[in-house]
């Protein structure tokens, strides 16, 4: 019994020192940002005994490789030892935002909040988790489809130049292998066409361009004489590590010759101690825009900008809050000179590295603006390419495939958001559908007008341009005419797109009083009130609608007070109101003032009748009545 006890702690001692040496050996190869072998040796000891740091460290790995679905197993057990940290819970909150699991993803963002409130991106996120539905709905503002440049492998960041494009792949299989991924490094290529006829077979990038490491992504000056490219620090083959033992990027150019780059210069901000890359230039050349993690950012990753002054690049300058935020910006993109394209994980977005938009004011850049759905989903999405008139373009995305390592480009086209109007004509007083009824639709922004006539269902309808108001004008012979206001600025749904209006047309009928609501005045007084401004100017509308019309407004006290005061009082009460309308431009031919004081009580309440107060005040009111109508020929 003691030697088969001596046997099994000998085993324990012996499976325990072989764990301990896979997880020595993951925790250099993790040092050394070898993700990809990194979780093999992790796995290893991990399957022998637990080791809680070890347990994070592979979550960790997992996500800096963007496997998506391991990332998300590992960081469940996680995040369950002691020994993690608020950053970690936030980590999986990323993950499972990029998974589209945005329930889950609120309590562990809730964790972290709870654990660092002053975290204002983090709250972003959450925000971000409560929205996604309607974000969602907006489905069809933009077409998106797999581009035939993809390979099988990763591919990303294209850039229009010359007849074609230039983008970033890891296809050449027998390339030398990038430890953090397990796949080749990166070099750029160069494919002739485009999305709607296809492409040539893409073709490498010759001459100092596309070394050893990675090369891509990269910009062009206008005459497409000069590259600007994002690279691996090295010199003579030899990579150069940072104080931190860290291998960097850097901004490299290069000029055309013939078919091949060569005289290969470094951007003059370039560092061993940072990274710098992902250019993109003004289009006379004299200003970039880089990402880069240099110190004194906002954190993670930031968009710089440079600008070159008698042929050299001035001190790069931090784009600041309406772009940055402490978490990683990457990719930038400036298209027009006016617009700045890049990719986020903070901010508001679905995500991941989601695709906003900032637009140059005279004060500055305006603030970042997610792009939308289906532009961005929950996956990584980046790397955009806009043609000249911004209908359409190409972007990366690791969408669409169980590989989440794998990065494709997709082309897209900006779709012609319009909004539809439905309504239907009815007469007020039966709600019954009015035929011939003539719409009037008035874009009030480009007054551009469009006519319609209800049928016999008494339903209309128009197609909206976006950001616009209208007014909406239904006439009739015999009817009042009607105006309604529809606006879709602000609209940036377009699946939900259907504008209900419900017109409704009173007819005209001569000496029919009609009450005008809410005219009220002070105790013995007939001076109009501030409150029955509305009332007034609703009439005013009226009479504007209806030219051919003529009517008398009239004033009526209650019975209560001497009957000649009474009548005085009503008087001068409609003179005040006809005046007010006469000053808004209505003219006095067409509206007279009569006073009928007491003279025609609504109720039962005469003289010496006791009522109440409710009774008394249904007799205190103003109206008007049509007395002639004539037809105003256009």
């Amino acid at each position: 019994m003691i030697k088969s006890l001596s046997r099994l702690f000998i085993l324990a001692l012996l499976l325990s020192g072989c764990a301990g040496y896979h997880i020595r050996q993951g925790n250099r190869l993790y040092d050394d940002f070898a993700y990809s072998m990194a979780i093999k040796e992790f796995q290893k000891g991990l399957s022998k005994k637990e080791f809680p740091n070890a347990r994070i460290k592979l979550a960790e790995s997992y996500r800096k490789m963007n496997d998506l679905p391991h990332a998300e197993e590992a960081y469940a057990k996680a995040i369950q030892l002691p020994e993690t940290q608020p950053i970690h819970k936030m980590h999986y909150a990323q993950i499972l935002m990029r998974n589209g699991k945005y329930d889950q993803a609120k309590i562990y963002l809730d964790q972290y909040l709870t654990a660092v409130p002053s975290d204002v991106s983090a709250g972003k996120l959450r925000s971000s988790c409560d929205s996604i539905s309607k974000w969602l709905a907006d489905s069809i503002k933009y077409t998106v489809q797999s581009s035939t440049l993809n390979s099988g492998q990763s591919n990303f960041s294209p850039v229009f130049y010359k007849e074609g494009v230039v983008f970033a792949t890891d296809r050449d299989s027998k390339g030398k292998t990038y430890e953090w991924t397990g796949r080749p490094f990166l070099e750029m290529y160069y494919a002739q066409g485009n999305p709607d006829k296809g492409y040539s077979s893409p073709i490498r990038l010759t001459g100092d361009v596309n070394g050893i490491y990675h090369d891509g992504p990269a910009a062009f000056t206008s005459k497409g004489d000069t590259i600007y490219f994002t690279r691996n620090n090295y010199i003579k083959k030899k990579a150069k590590e940072s104080s931190l033992e860290e291998i960097n990027l850097k901004i490299y150019q290069a000029s055309k010759k013939d078919t091949s780059w060569v005289n290969l210069k470094e951007f003059p901000f370039n560092s061993n101690e940072y990274s710098t890359g992902h250019p993109t230039l003004s289009s006379d050349g004299n200003t970039m825009y880089f990402v880069s993690d240099m110190p004194s950012g906002l954190g993670g990753s930031d968009i710089y900008m440079s600008q070159k002054i008698n042929g050299e690049w001035n001190k790069p300058v931090n784009m600041g809050p309406s772009i940055n935020t402490p978490y990683n910006e990457m990719f930038p993109v400036l298209w027009k000179d006016s617009v700045l394209y890049f990719s986020s994980e903070g901010h508001y977005n679905f995500g991941g590295l989601d695709i906003f938009q900032s637009v140059k004011r005279t004060d500055g850049w305006s603030m970042a603006r997610n792009a939308g759905y289906p532009l961005n989903t929950s996956y990584d999405d980046f790397g955009i390419a806009m043609n000249d008139s911004g209908t359409a373009g190409l972007l990366s995305s690791n969408r669409n495939t169980s590989n989440t390592t794998q990065d494709n480009i997709y082309n897209f086209t900006v779709n012609d958001i319009r909004f539809n109007l439905e309504g239907i004509a009815v007469e007020k007083a039966t709600q019954k559908p009015l035929q011939d009824v003539k719409i009037e639709l008035l874009n009030t922004k480009t007054n551009k007008k469009e006519i319609a006539m209800t049928a016999v269902d008494g339903k209309f309808s128009f197609k909206l341009d976006p950001e616009s108001e209208f007014s909406i004008v239904g006439s009739k012979d015999t009817y009042f005419t009607n105006t309604e206001i529809v606006s879709t600025k602000g609209k940036k749904q377009s699946e939900n797109m259907f504008v209900k209006l419900k017109m409704e047309l009173e007819r005209i009928i001569v000496n029919k009083p009609i009450v005008l609501e809410n005219i009220y005045y002070d105790l013995d007084k007939f001076d109009i009130r501030a409150d029955a401004v509305e009332g007034l100017n609703n009439l005013v509308n009226i009479l504007n609608d209806n030219p051919g019309i003529s009517v008398e407004l009239s004033s009526h006290t209650d019975s209560r007070a001497d009957d000649h005061y009474n009548d005085v009082l009503s008087q001068k009460r409609a003179e005040s109101a006809v005046n007010y309308i006469i000053a808004h431009g209505i003219s006095s031919s067409r509206i007279t003032a009569k006073g009928y004081g007491e003279r025609q009580l609504v109720n039962k309440c005469a003289n010496n009748v006791p009522c109440s107060e409710e009774e008394h005040q249904q007799n205190r009111r103003t109206e008007f009545k049509v007395l002639k109508m004539e037809t105003i020929k256009p």
